[in-house]
Parts: C-alpha cells; structure tokens; sequence
C-alpha cells in the first residue's frame, strides 16, 4: 500500500491560514511560507528558501549553491555563469548583495549570463539588467518613440535591447547626441 505523502509547505500554510485572526502582525517566517510554501515539499527545503530569503533581506550574497538552488538549476547551466556576472556587479558596487537573490527567484537573465549588464544613472548610482526578452532593434526604436517621443530616425540603440511591457524593459539608446537608458519604467541619462 502506498502512503500519501504530505506536502510540508502547503501543510504549513494551511495551518498559518487557520491560526492567525491578525495578519498583520505575523512573522516574516511565516510571510515568507505564506507566499512561498507551495514551492517546498520538505522542512528542510523550506527553511533553506527561507535561509535565502533572509539573507538577502539583510542584504547578504548567497553563495553560488545557493544562487542555483533558488533557481532550481545545476552548476552545468548558464545560471551559473549569470551568478558570477552579478557577484561581479556585487564587487564593482554597481548591485547590492541582497539583490543578487533575486534574479534566481525570478529567474532573470539565467540562461543569458551576457545579458546582465548595468550602465550608470547618477553619481553613484547604477541600473541593472533584470529583464530577459530579447526585442529587434526595430522594435526597441517602435517602442521608445510611442513611451517617450523620440523621432524614430535618430535613435541608435545599444546592445541588445530588452523589453517586455511599459514598466518592464532595459534599452539603452543614444539620440541627438545623448545616451539614454529605458530601464522598468523610467528614463534616464547615462554617465559615460
């Protein structure tokens, strides 16, 4: 005879449902298992996810298992590479550790390591790369002359553009001699 098996973060989740009258006083424990228990089978699972998660609320880097183990990919896979592009971000200050985490989570730019670039916004600060699909240079000029009313002929993009909705896209440009970054919404001048 077969025994059921019983999934700990859905258990665990069903159980904080049940319990708590007031959610706004609960743990960040049980947040954290609230918004993410569904994705661990065991105990153990989830309080190596929630492991993770607290170090990048404390604005701590995860190590590289731990990158991939959020990610839920091998060493062997470009997710790898995409660790080491943004530890290198960590030590250029151009990203804070704690933000590292997210790009496993969310699963930004895992398979294209080259697609983790940043440019510089301000005097010290930096934009990077959190979106992964690839548009034509054609529809990155398309796109930047609706948003933002640049004349379409001047516009020279840079790279590789990104683009997935109006508050979510990475398109660096360059129009009548100034260099532009189109990055989640925003507009903003790069450094050179």
């Amino acid at each position: 005879m077969n025994e059921i098996s019983t999934h700990y973060g859905d258990m665990l989740t069903e159980k904080i449902r049940e319990s708590t009258t007031d959610f706004s006083k609960i743990s960040d424990f049980d947040k954290f298992v609230l918004d993410n228990g569904y994705r661990y089978a065991t105990k153990e699972e989830l309080q190596a996810g929630y492991d993770r998660h607290w170090k990048a609320c404390h604005n701590i880097l995860v190590s590289m298992e731990e990158f991939l183990a959020e990610a839920e990919k091998k060493q062997s896979d470009p997710a790898a590479d995409t660790y080491k592009a943004l530890v290198g971000l960590v030590a250029e200050e151009k990203l804070r550790p704690g933000e590292v985490l997210g790009y496993a989570h969310y699963r930004w730019c895992l398979n294209s390591p080259e697609a983790v670039i940043a440019y510089q916004t301000g005097p010290k600060e930096w934009a990077v790369n959190n979106c992964g699909t690839e548009i034509t240079v054609e529809q990155a000029q398309v796109e930047i002359c609706e948003e933002w009313g640049f004349e379409a002929s001047r516009i020279h993009i840079i790279g590789t553009p990104y683009y997935d909705a109006t508050d979510y896209q990475f398109i660096r440009f360059d129009c009548a001699h100034m260099t532009w970054l189109w990055t989640n919404g925003g507009l903003y001048q790069v450094y050179q």
